[in-house]
């Protein structure tokens, strides 16, 4: 099983950049960018090329309807191999899921709906609350 992780600018590279420096490298992850030299054409043949050593992916994907999600797509549903495409997901969910591939048994779509699922668990809106110290306590 392989995470190939591509997104628009330096989107890849970046949570490449993040994972490294909290994790250290994820065996079978890979990291492409889609910048602004490129058309979708080339990011095709290098999505196409990621696939070449694996017979199971997920694309990671940084937006619904952007051209590296539209490639992914294509290349799912034209190649031999199990694939499934996300989109929005978050460097936690990639971290949590990230060291299992190896020894992962699981479909591609199993393993995309894991990352979906724990990217929603760890999406969160911080709530303030007021800190009420009890009398008895000496604010130690």
């Amino acid at each position: 099983m392989k995470i190939i992780v591509t997104g628009h600018g330096n989107f890849a590279t970046g949570i490449q950049s993040t994972v490294k420096l909290l994790a250290g490298e994820l065996p079978n992850v890979e990291f492409i960018d889609f910048t602004g030299d490129m058309n979708d054409v080339s990011l095709n043949g290098k999505l196409t090329t990621a696939l070449a050593d694996t017979d199971k992916a997920v694309f990671f994907c940084d937006l619904l309807g952007g051209t590296p999600f539209k490639e992914a797509v294509k290349i799912s549903t034209t190649a031999d191999q199990d694939i499934a495409v996300i989109t929005g997901c978050n460097v936690g969910s990639l971290l949590e899921v990230g060291f299992q591939l190896a020894d992962y048994a699981g479909t591609a779509t199993e393993l995309a709906t894991t990352l979906v699922t724990t990217s929603k668990a760890q999406t969160k809106v911080f709530e303030h609350h007021a800190v009420i110290q009890d009398a008895d306590e000496d604010g130690i």
